[in-house]
């Protein structure tokens, strides 16, 4: 492990410390502490990547390692941009432990230099860098729909019991919440959407064919489908509330499924 992943785990340990502490209490000094140190560990790990992509000379996106870091990096661009419109501080204490743990696994395994096999034009290199980064852009959105469902499933609970903790008072509205899941899982759906399409097109140009039947390829349609019944009931059904953040939280369990299986499903993926 080198100095930039002990630089970017201080700061995100200290992010995931006071977001959940946060919810608790109100520490103005521990929020300005944690602010910088999302600023320094952010900036390193946007410097990570950037020094790997250089050294390797391809998109930081082909091993196990890349892909945790990359997925950690997307879920803080994902939380600044809905922070930016909600301002639902408590969103980081369901976000910040996720994305210290995503950079805990890329910092202790084994990063790689090589090239995926197949590639050999500047398309397919391009191609696969927009197929892989779009996919984990989407899976990031997914996991703030699942954080989002969780405050509302916590918030309505307390509602139900009429037993108003500390953290009630610290959670956003349950319109906020169901707000925040539908846009994020719309947005998430729209990045795998194009995130398949590109890799269908990338197949193409590498192998000659769209499809190989892989299990992980498979996986994926079938995650699309799941989100594509859960986005079409919420709009035509008026299906919001308990069971979107319920469909929320299921739909996060096939993204964890599906970034396993990107690592042990299918040698034709480059990943892991």
């Amino acid at each position: 492990m080198n100095l930039l992943w002990f630089v970017i785990l201080a700061g995100y340990a200290v992010c995931a410390v006071q977001s959940i502490t946060g919810l608790s209490a109100k520490r103005p000094g521990a929020n300005r502490l944690a602010l910088g140190a999302l600023a320094v560990s952010f900036t390193a790990h946007t410097v990570w990547l950037l020094n790997e992509g250089i050294k390797s000379g391809r998109c930081p996106l082909v091993d196990a390692q890349e892909k945790s870091a990359f997925l950690s990096w997307c879920l803080i661009v994902a939380y600044l941009v809905i922070q930016r419109w909600y301002k639902a501080n408590a969103l980081r204490a369901f976000v910040f432990p996720l994305i210290f743990v995503l950079a805990s696994i890329a910092a202790i395994l084994p990063g790689t230099t090589e090239h995926p096999e197949g590639i050999t034009s500047p398309v397919q290199r391009i191609l696969l860098a927009v197929h892989a980064g779009l996919i984990m852009l989407s899976y990031a959105a997914f996991f703030i729909a699942f954080g989002a469902g969780l405050m509302f499933i916590i918030q309505e609970r307390e509602l139900k019991l009429k037993r108003f903790g500390l953290i009630f008072f610290r959670l956003p509205s349950l319109d906020t919440c169901d707000a925040i899941s539908f846009k994020s899982m719309s947005a998430g759906f729209l990045l795998l959407t194009l995130g398949i399409a590109a890799g269908i097109i990338w197949s193409r140009v590498r192998d000659g064919i769209f499809w190989h039947g892989q299990p992980i390829e498979v996986f994926s349609v079938f995650t699309w489908i799941v989100y594509l019944l859960i986005i079409q009931s919420r709009i035509n059904a008026g299906w919001g509330g308990r069971r979107a953040a319920l469909a929320s939280i299921v739909g996060f369990m096939l993204v964890i499924v599906s970034l396993a299986g990107v690592r042990y499903l299918g040698a034709l993926h480059v990943f892991g």
